[in-house]
């Protein structure tokens, strides 16, 4: 019988397989995946090429980048590093602005699409601020870096969210108020004065004060005026202060409970904190910790603690009512549009942090200026004196936002000071389109420059307040006189421009002019503490004396 097994052999499988190829389109997309990005650049490069062109716009030059790296790393590095030595503007921006000129290109060095425009033209200024407000919003990263300490609000959003709080905000700030609040001060200066004199009683006359920081006092005024004017009560810092001194009985009529006492403290470290992150831009996450986290929480307790305070008080002045038919404050105000607790907390931060900070920091410069230029200091005296007469002899002129105006030498002086030392230094907005700025292009740097979409534009303030082709060759130095018969351009803005002009503006204005006048009218010297650096530069959330003001001071014989 045949046995033989005419089946299929079974094949058992080789040990060494041959191995599977990939296919042709499989290979293709590996090559090409990573080339897609630097593809979508070299397009996006062309397509603003031809909008450069169509719309008549010259080349501006690109700012070298010898060692880049990735997310601009390098650049990041020198603003961190020159803003730790101090060198920033002076420094590391004036450079830049010297050897590539006042308005140009920040570019990606593998593919030279333009990723910013840097500019001190007034013109520019005009155009991103104004008249092509439009074309721009702030960038996204401001808001994240601002975070946790300052959330979404008027100061951090564009859009609808910030027309909504701008609108509750902006009826608070009318002359009558400004008026009111600076009658409402002098209550605040007499605790300034003791603070200051390290007593009650006060200095006799032709005494010096001993060695004081002035941005301590400054810090707590601010924030005792600025809440008195926004929230209808005030936060009692400096009583608070007084009364830890031992310079105020704690059972005066005027000690209360100060939720927001500590406050000015606990920001600073947070700002510091901020003013880093913002500095690293799109990078801000890598500046954290526990510690930023901790004091922001703080920053919340307290405005918390004070916001239903003012509430509670409202409450019972009202009879028990839960909204004021009339708003007459900010918290009322946002009570009456339906505003939940966490947003009046929230959206007091903003205003916490302006009416202090930006006042605070604008009285410490120009007592700055002043402690170092005596001469200045004589003549702002003399013309106040005449206004409004001495601490011991009044005359019968009133502060008001009218008769603090009328003192042509205190603005000129308070004008010169923020000039030399803007509250934001530099300005960001982001291009929310292709769009045109008017001058920085062609060789002589006066023809159209296109901005594409998504650039960011940075406006270096600072160095346009300090452009000696406006300002002349003394422009930086404290010269009050050069005001006289100049009207204020575009080439002086430092509360910014525009529809986002700061919505504070005449307020602080009014309030730092009517400080400066009554110190004048009491101390008639003012000398820098010896071995103190007033001038130093500090930016973080404002810019700032980084060593704070430290005088002395004489009271008027």
């Amino acid at each position: 019988m045949d046995t033989t097994n005419h089946s299929t052999p079974f094949h058992l499988p080789s040990p060494h397989p041959s191995p599977l190829l990939p296919s042709p389109l499989l290979l293709t997309l590996l090559f090409f995946l990573p080339l897609l990005p630097l593809l979508s650049s070299l397009l996006e490069k062309h397509r603003f090429s031809l909008f450069t062109r169509t719309s008549k716009c010259f080349p501006v030059r690109a700012a070298s980048n010898p060692f880049p790296l990735p997310w601009s790393l390098n650049r990041k590095y020198e603003v961190y590093r020159a803003s730790i030595r101090g060198d920033l503007f002076e420094g590391h921006f004036a450079r830049k602005y010297t050897k590539y000129g006042k308005t140009h290109a920040i570019v990606s060095p593998l593919t030279g699409l333009q990723k910013g425009i840097n500019t001190i033209e007034p013109e520019n200024i005009r155009c991103v601020l104004a008249t092509k407000f439009g074309d721009y919003k702030r960038p996204e990263f401001r808001s994240l870096a601002a975070q946790p300490m300052l959330l979404p609000g008027l100061f951090t959003t564009d859009g609808p969210v910030w027309a909504h709080w701008r609108g509750m905000v902006r009826p608070q700030f009318t002359r009558r108020r400004f008026d009111q609040n600076v009658a409402d001060s002098e209550r605040h200066m007499q605790l300034l004065f003791s603070a200051l004199e390290g007593r009650m009683e006060r200095l006799e006359r032709g005494a010096w004060t001993g060695e004081v920081d002035l941005m301590d006092h400054m810090y707590r005024l601010t924030m005792d005026t600025a809440t008195q004017f926004l929230f209808g009560s005030s936060a009692e810092t400096q009583t608070a202060a007084l009364v830890r001194a031992g310079v105020l009985a704690g059972d005066e009529g005027t000690y209360q409970e100060a939720h927001l006492d500590g406050f000015d403290e606990t920001f600073i470290r947070a700002g510091g904190y901020v003013g880093h992150r913002m500095k690293l831009s799109n990078m801000y996450w890598v500046y954290d910790g526990l510690e930023f986290r901790r004091v922001c929480k703080d920053l919340y307790r307290m405005v918390d603690g004070y916001v239903s305070f003012v509430r509670r008080k409202g409450k019972e002045e009202r009879g028990g009512v839960e909204v004021a038919e009339k708003p007459e404050t900010v918290i009322e105000e946002m009570e009456a549009q339906g505003a939940s607790q966490k947003d009046m907390v929230e959206q007091t931060m903003h205003l916490l942090v302006a009416g202090m900070d930006t006042s605070a920091a604008a009285l410490g410069w120009v007592f700055a200026m002043l402690g170092a230029n005596p001469d200045k200091y004589a003549m702002l005296r003399e013309e106040v004196i005449k206004v409004f007469g001495t601490e011991e002899r009044r005359s019968e002129t009133e502060f008001s936002l009218e008769s603090v105006k009328s003192c042509e030498y205190l603005q000129w002086c308070l004008r010169e000071t923020l000039r030399l030392f803007p509250a934001g230094p530099i300005n960001v907005r982001e291009a929310v389109r292709d769009t045109i700025l008017p001058v920085g292009g062609g060789r002589d740097g006066l023809s159209p420059v296109a901005v594409r979409k998504g650039a960011r534009v940075q406006l270096g303030t600072y160095l346009t307040h300090r452009s000696k082709e406006i300002w002349g060759d003394d422009a930086n130095e404290f010269r009050p006189e050069r005001w006289q018969g100049r009207r204020i351009g575009w080439e002086w803005t430092p509360f910014s421009g525009g529809p986002q002009i700061c919505v504070g503006q005449g307020y602080t204005m009014t309030q730092v002019s009517f400080v400066i006048a009554r110190i004048a009218m009491r101390f008639d010297k003012i000398e820098p503490a010896k071995g103190s650096n007033n001038e130093k530069r500090s930016w973080m959330t404002v810019l700032t004396p980084g060593d704070g003001v430290k005088v002395r001071m004489h009271v008027a014989l």
